[in-house]
């Protein structure tokens, strides 16, 4: 296989310098190796034509001033084997047609971004910062937003966006251990605005189910890039979930109604709740991590309430305040 490869420079700290030029691989190569650092000055982009690009060590810088270098990608083109320590430290341009991946990172961290696009007219860019964005204004819904990275964009079309974490990125402490509460907040040059996302399989890894410590989240419907200029992580606003509760469920054994269910319950995994006799007396607990399957036994043992009326409190985050209470019927 043909390979193009860019000089490997040993010294420590040499960088190789392209300024204000397009540099434009030979197609006759089929791939290209980042082997050491390379820096794209402002105005200048490097396009890659080949189908795949490794990283093999370095960065390839891009001036992130107005006029920003980049890194672009045909349309044909794709990547491998970034990292932490190998990545664009800057500004990528996709030209992809349907899905891509942004090898994006800053700081030391490798953070990437999926644009899977509606309308292919126009290229779209992104970049990857570590540091607080500056302006926190966020709008009903949110509860906060990452304070130490942000991604910004550059596009014109709708397109749905997914966005990554790793074990750098400190979700656990934005999102308190839920990431039921995780969602995608975007900058429209005033304030953050909620979107409508989705936590998905870990896509950007191995397809497996996102943790705390590595993941990916998608947008729910396409958005239109032109109406932002930065994107990250947030949370949304519990308290603006609405739980629906059952008023009464059929413990029978038919299979239908057979226990009594929360709707939204799993977006409050600390929640307690409790439910009590008319005399006072607690015939169900639940410390938290509700599965809606509750099927109306006294104390999760095998005797069966009798049909009536139980009154029920809920403390959605546990902190002893109570948040909901009513009335649940039971017949058989």
């Amino acid at each position: 296989m043909n390979t193009l490869k860019c000089p490997k420079i040993h010294r420590k700290g040499v960088i190789l310098l392209l300024y204000g030029i397009y540099f434009l691989p030979v197609f006759a190569f089929s791939q290209l190796f980042i082997a050491t650092d390379v820096y794209i000055d402002r105005n200048a982009t490097m396009h890659v034509a080949v189908k795949e690009t490794t990283f093999d060590q370095g960065e390839v810088i891009t001036d992130r001033s107005q006029d920003y270098g980049k890194l672009s990608f045909a349309k044909t083109s794709d990547w491998s084997n970034a990292s932490n320590s190998t990545h664009v430290n800057g500004f990528v341009r996709m030209y992809s047609e349907d899905s891509f991946i942004f090898p994006v990172g800053n700081d030391g961290v490798f953070q990437s971004a999926r644009i899977r696009r509606i309308d292919a007219s126009s290229p779209v860019d992104f970049s990857f910062n570590v540091m607080p964005f500056g302006n926190y204004d966020i709008e009903k819904g949110i509860t906060k937003i990452h304070e130490s990275f942000y991604w910004n964009v550059v596009g014109s079309q709708p397109a749905y966006l997914s966005l990554s974490w790793n074990a750098l990125s400190a979700i656990d402490a934005l999102t308190n251990n839920n990431l039921e509460n995780l969602i995608i907040a975007g900058y429209d040059g005033n304030s953050w605005r909620y979107i409508e996302s989705k936590v998905d399989l870990n896509t950007y890894f191995d397809n497996s189910p996102s943790s705390l410590l590595e993941g990916s989240i998608t947008s729910v419907n396409p958005i239109n890039l032109e109406g932002y200029t930065a994107f990250t992580l947030a949370t949304r606003d519990s308290a603006g979930l609405r739980l629906n509760i059952s008023q009464g469920f059929t413990p029978n054994g038919d299979g239908i109604n057979d226990t009594w269910f929360i709707e939204n319950i799993e977006s409050f995994p600390n929640a307690q709740i409790t439910v009590i006799s008319r005399w006072g007396r607690i015939v169900f607990e639940s410390p938290g991590q509700y599965q809606n399957d509750w099927n109306g036994v006294y104390q999760d043992n095998l005797e069966p309430l009798p049909d009536g009326s139980y009154a029920y409190t809920i403390d959605l985050e546990g902190d002893g305040k109570l948040d909901l209470h009513g009335w649940i019927y039971i017949t058989r």
